[in-house]
């Protein structure tokens, strides 16, 4: 059986202008990993220089009443962009909602305790925000439709104290050991409703609903090509919580055995799970394929629908595809109980980035 020491967080990821890598339970005070010596070669450029080589990025993942799909803000140092994306899990419409954020400091934050990141627009109000001393995150949004898309507005919550356990930070060479990839998952219980405004008047009201999250934090020293796939499911197994976060990246540790972030949580236990290999040899609105050699993940994806997000602005180009769709297969925990998924609703993406 697979298995992928965790460790005690540390304070700070970056010492002696060197990584801490691992696999560590909780979450540190701060994710950051400024600072690394030459992470792009011998020649010792300033550290200011080679951190604006460092992106970000937050992923908020949402499973609640009609509604699946997510929130993603995207830290570009000279600029950042966030995405709205939900589907009705009944009709398979998509709704989506889009803004590019001019220059500020920070979109993501460094803290984990208490933080928030905001696209305060007119017409595309959006936040994620956290606070562990009142046991609390939040995410609200407030968006204006057009002529086809109707106006949305959503007020989700959860506790941290619901889930205790479900906390994971990993830090993986990105590929070598000389960068590093820094990031913090973890998966709650959610509260809140969704409502809908169409533009002909007609109303879409949810009662507020019981759901489930994903939230994963991230940084990376980016190449300047990078590219992968991500997998995403989250919802219910024999009346118990499950959330599955699955990557296969460019970025990828060359030992991903030892490093990578994949994960499990079901029932407030947590599984680091090996590397994957995710494949859609008969095209990417077809079955996908999902497996490990530690016969821990054996899966296929059939995707419904798909959102391409292209974007070209100055020297940034991004290709980024989302597909919600279903699950079906095993997944294995730590302790060797195998949790057989039917119908499972969930995400995967395909992304290409170049800077």
């Amino acid at each position: 059986m697979y298995s992928r020491e965790i460790k005690d967080c540390p304070t700070k990821f970056v010492r002696h202008a060197r990584p801490v890598f691992g696999t560590f339970k909780g979450h540190p005070e701060r994710l950051d990993i400024r600072g690394i010596f030459k992470p792009y070669g011998v020649v010792p450029l300033p550290v200011f220089i080679t951190n604006l080589r460092i992106k970000s990025r937050i992923s908020y993942y949402f499973n609640i009443g009609e509604y699946i799909g997510s929130i993603k803000f995207f830290d570009l140092k000279i600029m950042g962009l966030v995405e709205v994306c939900f589907w009705n899990k009944t009709t398979n419409q998509r709704y989506r909602y889009r803004s590019v954020m001019g220059p500020r400091k920070r979109f993501v934050p460094h803290k984990l305790n208490l933080a928030a990141t905001s696209c305060y627009k007119k017409k595309r109000y959006i936040r994620i925000s956290w606070d562990r001393k009142r046991d609390k995150l939040s995410v609200i949004f407030d968006l204006r439709g057009d002529g086809i898309k109707p106006n949305a507005n959503a007020a989700l919550t959860s506790k941290f104290s619901s889930s205790p356990n479900t906390e994971l930070t990993t830090v993986v060479p990105a590929p070598t050991h000389r960068r590093s990839s820094a990031s913090y998952q973890t998966s709650l219980p959610l509260h809140g409703a969704i409502s809908l405004f169409s533009p002909d008047g007609e109303q879409k009201t949810m009662q507020d609903a019981e759901g489930l999250m994903f939230l994963d934090v991230n940084r990376t020293y980016m190449k300047f090509r990078s590219y992968g796939k991500t997998v995403t499911a989250l919802g219910e197994v024999d009346g118990k919580q499950i959330a599955l976060r699955l990557f296969v990246t460019s970025q990828d540790a060359v030992d991903s055995d030892k490093y990578n972030s994949n994960v499990l949580f079901y029932d407030s236990e947590v599984t680091p799970l090996p590397p994957v290999v995710i494949t859609n040899p008969y095209g990417k609105m077809n079955k996908w394929i999902i497996q490990d050699t530690e016969n821990m993940v054996d899966l296929t994806f059939s995707p419904v629908s798909n959102n391409v997000n292209k974007a070209s602005i100055f020297v940034l180009r991004l290709d980024y595809e989302t597909f919600y769709g279903t699950f079906e297969g095993m997944v294995c925990t730590a302790r060797g109980k195998k949790i057989n998924l039917k119908a499972l609703q969930g995400l995967t993406e395909k992304y290409v980035i170049r800077l």
